[in-house]
């Protein structure tokens, strides 16, 4: 928090634009797949990882703010399901359902090669996009 908090200030002093990474994590634990962008999430504040999950909220949060209170240019990303060749196949934070089993052989042939492929998908709210 204490990061988002001083790029926000060094975005506002500067009077550039800033653009936070954050997750879909923010949603939470999902009772609806695919999340439409009006979804608000099922959100677990006191779970195992929610330290996580709270944090980008609280980053996402900040950005809109420094937006709505001082007219800073921001953007918000939020980066859904990502794959990468070296992952495990059981890790559930970021290996979406549709993958399924093939990921497995998909990461063997990668690693074996030194390949980098990856499946990712992204989903984006802009600063001009959102009323906050």
């Amino acid at each position: 928090m204490h990061g988002a908090i001083n790029l926000l200030g060094l975005a506002k002093r500067l009077r550039c634009p800033i653009l936070q990474a954050s997750t879909s994590e923010v949603y939470g634990d999902p009772t609806v797949r695919p999340q439409a962008e009006g979804y608000w999430g099922n959100v677990n504040p006191i779970g195992a990882r929610s330290c996580y999950d709270e944090g980008k909220r609280c980053a996402e949060t900040l950005f809109f703010d420094y937006r709505r209170q001082h007219g800073l240019e921001i953007k918000v990303a939020r980066i859904f399901n990502t794959y990468g060749p070296r992952m495990h196949v059981a890790d559930g934070r970021v290996v979406s359902n549709f993958i399924g089993g093939r990921s497995g052989a998909r990461r063997s042939r990668s690693s074996a090669t030194g390949g980098n492929r990856a499946r990712s998908a992204t989903s984006t709210t802009s600063s001009t996009g959102s009323s906050g």
